[in-house]
């Protein structure tokens, strides 16, 4: 474009209406429904991992709605402006009025005929009109717009247009993309994306603010569109961004814009998506108090360990976790569930990605963390429990040593029926404790209490025989620490009025319920000639 007229427009706007500039500054903060994990139920010593049921879930419906309010306003950064204000090609004075008229629908006409006029000043005031139009928060007129073919105009502006017409441009394309996903189609038709990449590169912030949030925009449309940018290298360019910027915003919106390329399931393929965990180790020490960024990274930290679970060693290798747990510290639930589901990803891996979490000090934050207001929250914190008293000797001790049992107890008496059964299963994995010393404190913590109540109220075939399988464990050890005289676990029980319980559970109608007490009535009873079932 050559230089711009500087004749003055004639007018401007002046008409009372309201207007919507500010960035939205709501998260996309509700995370993927976790895949429901299968149990083995024949296997209960093993067991890694647990049913999980849809209340670990944010809610479809809020984690969608925050997202709307983060794809609807683009950001008007009133720091960064000052860097575009150099380079104007228009009179500051405009540039200033332009920017303090507020508009109304209907001016729609008037703002219409100055964006299509031949003063290039005119069509200026006609632009940012147009923009304020489409930021309306009641009753934008946004399809009159699309009808007219604005936006082929407004992808022309991307081209040789001074900087001023190409932040103006971007930003009502923005707010045009959010509201028609036919437009966002449009944009990609009309060889939008070739000119937004081409802005990507620009040393204008405000400009690459601005063409990195409607990327975010465009694949947050739909999956089609989303593998469309990610084949023409818009997901390595943003990658790119990342990992060579130090501008907090620039920074901020990138990783907003990287996590809505995994919104949607499927999400990208392993090849695409293993590219960002270094941008991501690299990010999230960046900004350790901003909830809604390290929301952001944790949405897609989770996403990924939970697809692609070979990709917890190099998280755990590149250091990510420290930062994941560190994020329990923020006082934001939503970010801590987050981080739970991370971590909770990582517990149900091998032994040693287990352990790396103990060795970061995870327990600490689960002895906080089980007691928060969320259920979902302490129902998370349980199955991480029950899934590292599942691990080794190791680490089933580290609970035993660190009183997890007494928690437990408190939770399994006290808490919701979902909560009650993640710690019954915690606190029965602890008695595969092969240390005397171990079993000797859980026993005198209250375990066969635990147990034996666990048997007395329970119903269901699955909580059953996990208990029955700790029970056995108890009486194994009750045996063998007096192997020449009575069972002191069997006085125990006697006393407890166990014995008409298991007399009862045989007749049980899931086999497993029977064959587990059938094994320890042989085992730990029969011999016992004071003591007769049926």
């Amino acid at each position: 474009m050559q230089g711009i007229n500087q004749t003055q427009p004639s007018s401007l706007f002046s008409g009372e209406g309201s207007q919507d500039n500010d960035q939205d500054k709501d998260i996309n903060n509700k995370f993927q429904i976790r895949q429901n994990k299968f149990t083995n139920e024949e296997n209960f010593t093993q067991i890694k991992e647990n049913t999980m049921t849809n209340e670990l879930s944010l809610g479809q419906n809020h984690r969608d709605k925050i997202f709307t309010k983060r794809r609807l306003k683009a950001n008007y950064n009133t720091e960064g402006t000052k860097k575009l204000k150099n380079i104007l090609q228009i009179p500051l004075e405009l540039y200033q009025q332009c920017d303090a008229m507020k508009v109304n629908k209907s001016q729609f006409t008037e703002i219409v005929t100055k964006f299509n006029s031949n003063n290039q000043l005119e069509k200026y005031m006609g632009l940012v009109g147009i923009r304020k139009l489409t930021s309306l928060s009641d009753n934008s007129p946004i399809q009159e717009l699309i009808d007219l073919d604005v936006t082929s105009q407004l992808i022309s502006f991307l081209d040789n247009y001074p900087p001023e017409f190409q932040y103006e441009s971007l930003w009502c394309l923005i707010n045009i993309s959010y509201n028609s996903g036919e437009q966002a189609n449009n944009i990609i038709n009309k060889g939008g994306i070739e000119k937004i990449d081409k802005i990507m590169d620009s040393q204008i912030t405000e400009l690459k603010e601005q063409a990195i949030w409607l990327i975010g925009n465009l694949c947050g449309e739909s999956n089609k569109i989303r593998d469309y940018l990610i084949k023409n290298k818009i997901y390595e360019k943003i990658l790119t961004i990342l990992s060579s910027s130090n501008i907090e915003s620039i920074i901020k919106k990138g990783i907003w814009t990287l996590a809505n390329f995994f919104r949607a399931k499927p999400i990208p393929s392993y090849e695409v998506i293993v590219k960002s965990i270094k941008v991501l180790a690299k990010t999230l020490p960046m900004f350790p108090n901003d909830s809604e960024f390290l929301t952001d990274i944790c949405f897609m930290l989770n996403a990924i360990t939970e697809k692609y679970k070979d990709t917890i060693t190099d998280i755990i290798d590149i250091g990510i976790i420290s930062g994941v747990i560190n994020c329990l510290n923020v006082d934001d639930d939503h970010l801590k569930m987050a981080c739970l589901r991370i971590i909770g990803n990582i517990a149900s891996g091998n032994a040693n990605q287990t352990q790396s979490l103990i060795d970061h000090g995870i327990l600490s934050h689960l002895k906080v963390a089980i007691y928060s207001g969320k259920k979902s929250i302490k129902k998370e914190c349980s199955w991480i429990l029950s899934n590292i008293a599942a691990g080794t000797q190791k680490q089933i001790e580290t609970l035993i040593s660190e009183n997890f049992l007494p928690i437990l107890k408190d939770k399994i008496e006290k808490d919701e029926p979902e909560i009650q059964k993640e710690c019954i299963w915690a606190a029965c994995n602890l008695t595969s404790a092969e240390n005397p010393e171990y079993l000797k404190k859980i026993l005198s913590q209250g375990i066969l209490d635990i147990i034996c109540n666990c048997l007395k109220n329970l119903t269901d075939a699955k909580y059953l025989a996990v208990c029955l399988e700790a029970f056995g464990n108890l009486l194994a050890f009750g045996k063998k620490s007096n192997p020449n005289g009575v069972n002191p676990i069997v006085e125990k029980v006697d006393n407890m009025g166990m014995f008409e319980v298991l007399e009862k559970l045989q007749l049980h109608p899931v086999e497993i319920v029977y064959e587990k007490i059938l094994k320890i009535l042989e085992t730990y009873f029969d011999t016992q000639n004071e003591y007769e079932f049926h």
